[in-house]
């Protein structure tokens, strides 16, 4: 490494390069799990940091023409009250981990500020509901863990010498990992740390079924498990698509329900529907009366969903890409719109297609803040206002953070 660098004492040095090692305040976290600090009027991300501190963070890269410096703390120069020892002994090498520095309480308030970040800078919301936007987003816990524990899906990448590990932060390194500690101990304690040659692939899925089943398996594998939720079981690909947090799937079926208030005879779309875990409860709720039409690109997903919900035949699967669907007009009017979008989200065209079919209310299942508040632009341009939002810590010692969002539709003025 160079000299370190002190912004606050020497502002006339030269601009620093990868490897330069300097001493920055600590600001506010954003969306990708660092926070933000200034060295001379320059962005920098600072990985490992906390709001409040000062640190001595090394240079480990650097924006498109300079616009931005990414770093990594190496000595934390002022310490937060809400430091703590990482759980995990790799925590500030792996890549799977943003907040394992930070007392699980103040994980959730950083993630809420990062909520009302994006909704204000990108969706350009102040007020949700008739509360302030800084009072009215909260996230909550889904259980009073240490945030442990919890992954039921985890994806290993396995090294060349047959070692099991897991990604380094923004690189392709592998890191000895076979004990994770997110993941459930169902599946921590029965990895291998070495793979033999014989038996190697480039990767390993490893998925904990609430039932009881585990499948540990390559990822182009077929195997299926079984899930409960309520009084229903689902059949899911041991590598497709499931949320990962055990409580999960009861918590979002059961925001959503209560967000669409929905009543018998209504029409619901159901986009991104997977194996249908939605569309299942969606269905119950309008009864035989009702209709739900669940749309899913994955094949395979939409082949689950039907067998799945075989006891609803008022639910209607669709095997296309949602945009496709959309498109080509399906059914005009739908009384609720219910969407659960991957982590890019819905974008412009579907926010356009489903705000022409005029839906009392739209509710929106989201895993990324920034992508949930464009959208939220998106809707309110074509005059859905947001009037509900929950967030929920699904995701523990990341920067992730699951939201639901119910828009409604604005009545136009009388007269």
């Amino acid at each position: 490494m160079t000299s370190p660098i002190d912004s606050a004492a020497n502002p006339e040095v030269h601009p620093p390069a990868i490897g330069d090692v300097v001493t920055v305040d600590v600001g506010d976290p954003v969306a990708g799990g660092q926070c933000i600090a200034r060295l001379d009027g320059q962005v920098v991300f600072v990985r490992d940091a906390i709001p409040g501190e000062r640190v001595r963070a090394v240079v480990t890269g650097t924006g498109k023409k300079g616009a931005f410096l990414r770093a990594d703390v190496v000595e934390v120069v002022q310490a937060s009250e809400h430091r703590v020892e990482p759980p995990c002994a790799i925590s500030h090498e792996c890549g799977g981990c943003d907040w394992q520095h930070v007392s699980i309480d103040f994980q959730r308030e950083l993630k809420a500020r990062v909520v009302v970040d994006a909704m204000r800078r990108t969706g350009g919301v102040e007020a949700i509901g008739g509360a302030p936007l800084d009072d009215a987003v909260t996230v909550d816990a889904l259980d009073d863990g240490d945030g442990l524990h919890w992954r039921t899906r985890m994806r290993y990448a396995v090294a060349e010498d047959g070692t099991v590990g897991l990604r380094a932060a923004r690189s392709h390194q592998i890191i000895p990992a076979s004990e994770c500690p997110l993941a459930v101990t169902e599946i921590s304690s029965v990895i291998a740390p070495q793979i033999p040659g014989d038996q190697r692939a480039d990767a390993l899925v490893a998925a904990y079924a609430n039932t009881g089943e585990l499948a540990i398996v390559d990822p182009r594998s077929r195997q299926l498990l079984t899930e409960h939720v309520g009084d229903r079981e689902f059949s899911v690909a041991a590598t497709g698509f499931w949320q990962v947090h055990p409580r999960a799937p009861q918590t979002l079926v059961s925001t959503v329900l209560e967000l669409a208030d929905l009543q018998p005879g209504e029409r619901v779309l159901d986009l991104y529907s997977g194996v249908g875990l939605f569309a299942a409860f969606l269905g119950e709720a309008v009864t035989v009366t009702g209709r739900v039409d669940a749309v899913e690109g994955d094949k395979a997903a939409s082949q689950l969903g039907r067998r799945n919900l075989a006891d609803l035949p008022w639910v209607h699967h669709h095997q296309a890409p949602v945009e496709r669907w959309l498109a080509a007009g399906h059914r005009s009017h739908a009384d609720v719109v219910v969407l659960d979008p991957p982590r890019s989200g819905a974008g412009k065209d579907v926010a356009t297609a489903i705000t022409r079919r005029k839906p009392r209310a739209i509710v929106y299942v989201a895993c990324d803040a920034v992508a949930l508040a464009r959208d939220t632009k998106y809707l309110g341009e074509r005059g859905y206002t947001l009037t509900a939002l929950r967030c929920f810590d699904m995701f523990p010692m990341t920067k992730h953070v699951e939201s639901v969002a119910v828009f409604t539709r604005q009545e136009p003025l009388a007269g």
